[in-house]
């Protein structure tokens, strides 16, 4: 099991780092930019786009030092979503960027709890996706209608595949052996049952007379070990699996 594919390995999270990275990047010279208008046509005109520009590139930065949180970049793909919405009578870009999105939040189980109400809550924003389109006219709008509808059935067919992905992950097996992996105890496999039971790394530190920093190093390090990234992606890979140290 300590050899199965997963979201958290180094080569992926690498790539998240990088791309993180070069997003930053074309970020802080589109910023620079706005700055370099404002300031030459001695205007404020542009001043929001840069605050939220700067805000998405904070998100941005935290990925960089902690690519397992690679869902972070969702908050800043539905703000380009919402910009290219009303910015771009094209549909393809928001259509792509809420595709993604919706990737990555499954990923890091997003959908494991209150599945319903967050459906319904991106159907929402999904429609007004399609209806922002409204703002360029009626013959606008049925043009990016049927635009959208073959973009939201590649929208589909890239979830249905995450999903065939994701369920056909060794994660899934009913024993999740932690002396599998190098480094470990037996006081780790009790520490990680605790979580899968939503025990806070306080309770933890309290019940084993330890300090919070030594249970959330420990823990921390553990992930790593996995390949789960943090306490989110344990979670989503492990979360019915009977922990053993064998």
């Amino acid at each position: 099991m300590k050899n199965m594919k997963s979201f958290y390995s180094k080569p992926f999270l690498t790539i998240v780092r990088c791309l993180a990275v070069i997003f930053t990047t074309l970020i802080a010279l589109y910023i620079a930019c706005l700055c370099y208008h404002m300031i030459d046509k001695h205007t404020t005109k542009r001043l929001f786009t840069a605050i939220c520009f700067l805000i998405t590139s904070g998100f941005l930065i935290i990925i960089i030092k902690h690519p397992e949180r690679f869902d972070l970049f969702v908050p800043p793909l539905l703000y380009f979503c919402i910009f290219n919405c009303f910015g771009d009578p094209g549909i393809e870009y928001p259509i792509i960027e809420f595709a993604i999105s919706i990737a990555l939040l499954w990923s890091r189980g997003f959908f494991s709890h209150q599945k319903t109400i967050k459906i319904i809550l991106l159907s929402i924003f999904l429609t007004g996706i399609f209806l922002s389109k409204l703002t360029f006219g009626l013959k606008m709008f049925y043009f990016q209608l049927f635009n959208g509808f073959q973009f939201s059935i590649l929208v589909s067919a890239l979830i249905f595949f995450i999903y065939l992905h994701m369920k056909n992950q060794p994660v899934k097996d009913a024993v999740l052996n932690i002396a599998d992996f190098e480094g470990t105890t037996s006081r780790d496999a009790e520490w990680l049952k605790l979580i899968q039971q939503g025990v806070k790394y306080e309770a933890i530190a309290i019940d084993y007379e330890l300090t919070l920093g030594t249970v959330q190093n420990r823990l921390n390090k553990l992930y790593h070990i996995m390949e789960t990234g943090d306490r989110i992606g344990f979670l989503s890979m492990y979360s019915t699996a009977k922990i053993i140290y064998k």
